[in-house]
């Protein structure tokens, strides 16, 4: 598969995880919230807890029906990269982190397309690949 055809199916998988997302009452603030050095997929309020909203960074991952591998995506390198642009995010859209919760999240898609089905995970991503608290500027 091409670059080109990846990225699409990369697009597309983006678009179905904010589907997701919203059917499960995230609000998507932004998509593809690009910074030096990295990328976030999906930034979302989760607004399932009304008296304490999260502000969500999602990563995004679509894989065919059968593999796994998309929880394996995000590596501690990745997870660095999610937490300096969501730093970067906070702090040009003047985000008072310490009164707002932030989370982490994965989404996985899995596409069956003998069935023509579409699958998804969820995931809060591990503290532990993140190493330490990200450092918010004020």
């Amino acid at each position: 598969m091409s670059r080109t055809e990846l990225q699409e199916i990369g697009r597309w998988g983006e678009e179905q995880a904010s589907l997701f997302l919203v059917r499960n009452k995230y609000e998507v603030a932004t998509r593809n919230y690009l910074a030096r050095g990295g990328e976030i997929d999906i930034v979302a309020w989760d607004r399932s807890d009304k008296d304490e909203p999260a502000l969500c960074f999602v990563e995004v991952k679509t894989r065919s029906e059968g593999e796994d591998s998309a929880e394996l995506a995000v590596n501690k390198e990745k997870a660095q990269k999610i937490k300096s642009t969501a730093e970067n995010y906070c702090y040009f859209n003047r985000i008072d982190v310490d009164n707002t919760r932030i989370r982490f999240e994965h989404v996985s898609v899995y596409v069956d397309k003998e069935n023509k089905k579409i699958s998804f995970k969820k995931y809060i991503l591990p503290s532990f690949l993140f190493d330490r608290r990200p450092k918010f500027r004020r």
